[in-house]
């Protein structure tokens, strides 16, 4: 086939109800010169079926790889392994672009060749099925804090300036990103050993690398849906968090002292949470060494008052068991 200008990346596990949405706010773009690489990642319903019915319509257009489920970084991984466009974007199953998606961010790229990445703002629908115009002006400020120039109406370059602000908190979803093919090489790749937003770190070593720029129109849907683990387990993604901070932190050695101070404060913050939720589950060893992290991290009075109430609690606890059990018991981090 000839090479397409764009590659759209989809995951999906076991999301056939949902999947047409998606695959059809790509055939619905504006912009028509476009390859769609469906990664199923192991679905057992009727994905299989949905993907041969699209492939009749659309020929070699578009393209369905069949995997062992690994996982969506996994899934998006093989996709930009085997995409052909000069330009990846990426969707999940569940979520879809705006007709003029493809159209807009390819403006700017054309505009201003040197950039190496585009994203957008986004919309998003809750749970209780309201739309919300804005990601950017409904959750996450710190994406109107970066510098910018006007090149066209709604359309901004920020150089490399993206990454100060990006490293200070996410902001940018998955489904928003637009990257040349080249800025990839062999080695940017989502990281498979997180479960939680692995799409920060991404963005954030593509930040770092190329110039940015960025269109200010909601050019996506992210859609939330209830039975998904981002939305259903709490803790999990608290825990998830903080080990994506922490890789954050070992991946970026050279940041200024704001930015690290920045991170440092995040971490804390996660440290704390993480060591709450466990003492409200009775893992006491486990909320008192995610509390003297946060307070190694962030050695503030606030985290010292925490320690103090921590330590106090495991104390009273400890005497409360020898006085109900005299006998000696085996302690330690649980």
């Amino acid at each position: 086939m000839n090479r397409p200008t764009v590659s759209i990346i989809i995951p999906t596990y076991n999301r056939a109800a949902l999947l047409p949405r998606a695959l059809d706010s790509v055939v619905a773009q504006t912009f028509s010169d476009w390859e769609i690489i469906l990664v199923d990642d192991g679905s057992t319903d009727d994905t299989a079926q949905l993907a041969a019915d699209y492939y009749r319509r659309l020929g070699d257009r578009f393209v369905c790889i069949r995997e062992e489920n690994r996982g969506s970084s996994a899934a998006r991984n093989r996709g930009i392994d085997a995409c052909h466009g000069r330009f990846v974007a990426f969707l999940d199953s569940d979520d879809e672009f705006a007709p003029a998606k493809l159209e807009r961010q390819l403006t700017l790229f054309e505009l201003r060749p040197e950039l190496g990445f585009v994203y957008s703002d986004f919309a998003f629908v809750d749970l209780k099925g309201k739309r919300h115009p804005s990601a950017f002006d409904a959750k996450f400020a710190l994406a109107r804090s970066v510098q910018s120039e006007t090149v066209a109406p709604g359309l901004y370059v920020l150089g490399n300036r993206l990454f100060d602000r990006l490293v200070r908190g996410y902001f940018i979803a998955t489904i928003v990103g637009m990257v040349r093919r080249e800025e990839l090489g062999r080695t940017v790749r989502f990281a498979e050993n997180h479960a939680y937003a692995e799409e920060w770190l991404f963005y954030l070593t593509i930040a770092r690398a190329t110039a940015s720029g960025f269109v200010d129109e909601p050019l996506s849907t992210h859609h939330y849906v209830a039975q998904s683990l981002a939305r259903s387990d709490k803790r999990r993604n608290t825990v998830g968090y903080y080990y994506l901070l922490k890789a954050v932190e070992s991946t970026f050695h050279d940041l200024t002292r704001e930015q690290r101070t920045a991170l440092q404060c995040n971490l804390a913050q996660a440290c704390r949470q993480v060591g709450f939720e466990a003492g409200r589950d009775d893992r006491r060893g486990e909320a008192l060494a995610y509390l003297l992290e946060a307070f190694r991290y962030r050695p503030a009075f606030q985290s010292l008052g925490e320690l103090a109430r921590a330590f106090l609690n495991r104390f009273l606890t400890f005497r409360r068991t020898r006085e109900n059990d005299p006998q000696p018991s085996l302690g330690g981090v649980r």
